[in-house]
């Protein structure tokens, strides 16, 4: 087959990108159908548009050094060599944007978002080369589909063919194809900014994503380069919504001292225990939706539960595991961009760690991987934090026989080396644990197969060892004398998936638990109000009397504090209050929900909602606050804070 002319040839090509985009999209909603759920009829027309247009969007900007070569309005174009340089370009370019397309196929359930270029952090841990060993062996066909696709591209370049355009005048021929490639190159920067030539507009963003689908079907929309490539150097921007006047009254992240209700006498040690993947949905005593006779994969977390203090209504404020130390520690969250992978991050800032370590404690964080991964190490050093435990201490003590393959030690080997070291600590102190194993590749070490409920997730079996670990590990320091001088606060680092409908709709797929834990002070109730990661730290200042203004984008839970919000970046900024979910796509209100009575999201209340809603003005304060500090880099807070209205 070849075209008429040489431009048709172009256009054969790019077309070829398109089809082999959509068949990525078709492979991702069948593998991610549980999370996206079932397109309708009605959804059809507007999914294909926004398909089409951010496949657009990922097309032309990988591909802009090909539209320019291709249509340079000279006749060497022609030339065999030069459409051989042609073709590999094609290739080469295309082949990395349709591997970055299938990752995002099987990296989605782990994030619930395509893949951007903060997800690169992985090519800088000492075990990438073990970690990619291992998505071979599991996503075996994905390398197969990939291998295929870079087939096609060959394939399809040399089945089209090449005829050269038969115009003899050498005028003519230059203005004829001069025209063609401003056409071309016009038609692209359309199609970037999404179809549209207004002034007013810019080019597309990932939050545009929400404009043709509902929030769990945005991936569907952005499983392409479109989001690495948006994200790479993108500098801080945000919208102004207020004057800067007018900002501070409606919600600053400068606070006053806190005004906890919960007071606690004394010094107590504080071990704040963050599980891996640990999602509310999982969680028997917390999810509504376990019958009674069936089997629980957290017996001990439930224990805990009864006995502590709950916060039943609580969500990541966050994506992956690498947002939860900042939100816990710093009460910053991460909404599109990881905090830890944007420069902004490296500003100096006030911390719990921090703020402890001048209270009188010693400090410790204690993770079973290499003390390079997800920039856990390097950022507690930022925030003050004197002791880490990691594989390579475990490994120093004990030998290398107890690295899992993957990610690092083994729970139930590294948990009570943890509890060791913890017992070596100075009193007072304040130790954080990050688990590990409850993840993929959801494989149990050597002894202990068939010895956990295999559930209805690979994840519920790993979810049951790590509880057991956890069990075994309070036995341990229950025969500490610093035990029952002890606050425990126990959290999830972000959702999981679910075996059922409920937990896979928002606000629910990203619930975890927050739990304080001590009977020594009198820790047992729980609470319904809207809680998040960042209240960790506000919370526990409230509990100690902390007499001084801070910086936190969270609440104290035991405060009488007027909001009972809190907020997370899943494609859409969501906002959850104590029965509501608002899904605000930076320009608009696109959703809200009761999601108590409607969990599954059958009914779009946003009509009843105005633009002065008080939640609403509330996201569009913290946003602006979260980003005008950002760019600042400013995380500290001011002298004026202890003049500042509690919020």
């Amino acid at each position: 087959m070849k075209p008429f002319n040489d431009f048709l040839t172009f256009v054969y090509r790019i077309l070829l990108l398109y089809v082999l985009f959509m068949l990525c999209r078709v492979v991702f909603y069948i593998y991610n159908y549980d999370l996206t759920g079932a397109v309708t009829w009605t959804e059809l027309p507007r999914l294909l548009k926004g398909a089409l247009i951010f496949d657009s969007g990922s097309i032309f900007y990988i591909n802009l050094p090909f539209l320019l070569l291709s249509l340079l309005p000279f006749r060497f174009r022609s030339n065999r060599i030069y459409q051989n340089i042609l073709m590999w370009l094609f290739v080469v370019v295309n082949g990395i944007g349709l591997a970055v397309n299938i990752a995002d196929i099987f990296y989605y359930p782990y994030k619930l978002g395509p893949i951007a270029s903060d997800d690169l952090h992985f090519t800088t841990n000492g075990n990438f080369g073990s970690l990619m060993w291992s998505f071979f062996k599991d996503f075996w066909w994905g390398f197969l589909l990939w291998g295929a696709m870079v087939f096609a591209l060959w394939f399809g370049f040399k089945k089209i063919g090449y005829r050269a355009t038969q115009i003899k005048n050498n005028v003519i021929y230059f203005i004829s194809q001069l025209a063609l490639l401003g056409l071309a190159g016009f038609t692209a920067v359309v199609l970037i900014r999404g179809g549209n030539i207004s002034g007013a507009t810019y080019p597309i963003n990932i939050s545009d994503a929400s404009l043709y689908a509902s929030p769990s079907k945005t991936g569907l929309i952005l499983s392409n380069p479109f989001a690495l490539i948006r994200t790479m150097g993108q500098s801080v921007w945000y919208p102004e919504y207020f004057p800067k006047e007018e900002l501070d009254g409606i919600f600053s992240p400068v606070q006053p001292p806190p005004n906890s209700q919960l007071r606690i006498e004394g010094t107590p040690n504080i071990v704040l225990l963050i599980l891996e993947s640990f999602a509310t949905a999982h969680i028997k005593e917390l999810s509504d939706q376990f019958g009674p006779d069936d089997v629980s994969y957290t017996p001990f977390l439930d224990s805990l539960i009864r006995s502590g203090y709950i916060f039943r209504n609580a969500f990541q404020n966050g994506i992956r595991s690498i947002d939860a130390l900042p939100a816990l520690w710093t009460s910053i969250p991460s909404f599109k961009t990881q905090f830890l992978s944007m420069p902004q991050s490296s500003a100096p800032m006030q911390s719990l760690p921090m703020i402890l370590r001048d209270m009188g404690y010693s400090t410790a964080f204690m993770h079973g991987a290499v003390k390079e991964s997800m920039s856990f190490v390097a950022f507690g050093n930022q925030v003050g934090v004197q002791t880490f435990v990691s594989r390579e201490e475990y490994e120093k003590a004990n030998g290398r026989n107890d690295f899992d393959s993957k990610w690092g030690i083994w729970d139930h080997k590294f948990f009570p080396f943890a509890a060791e070291n913890m017992n070596e600590l100075q009193q007072p102190f304040f130790a954080t644990m990050f688990s590990l194993s409850s993840h993929h590749p959801f494989r149990l070490p050597a002894g202990f197969e068939g010895r956990y409920p295999e559930g209805n997730l690979p994840i519920h079996k790993m979810i049951a060892y790590s509880d057991d670990a956890l069990r075994s590990m309070f036995a341990q320091m229950s025969e500490y004398d610093w035990f029952d001088n002890t606050i425990f606060i126990i959290t999830g680092d972000h959702g999981s998936g679910a075996d059922n409908e409920k937990y896979l709709k928002a606000p629910y797929n990203f619930s975890i638990p927050i739990l304080f834990y001590s009977p020594a002070y009198g820790l047992h109730g729980e609470s319904y109000r809207a809680a998040g990661h960042l209240d960790v730290m506000p919370t526990i200042l409230g509990m100690f009397g902390y007499d001084k203004p801070f910086f936190a984008f969270g609440k104290d839970l035991f405060s009488d504090s007027t909001y009972d919000r809190t907020i997370n970046y899943m494609g859409s900024f969501n906002t959850i209050t104590d029965s509501f979910l608002y899904i605000f796509n930076e320009s608009e209100l696109t959703a809200v929900y009761d999601y108590r009575s409607d969990p599954l999201q059958e009914y779009n209340l946003v009509t009843e909602f105005s633009e002065q809603d008080s939640t609403l003005v509330w996201t569009k304060a913290f946003i602006q606050q979260y980003y005008k500090h950002v760019k600042e880099r400013d995380y500290l807070p001011s002298q004026s804070a202890s003049n500042l209205r509690s919020q």
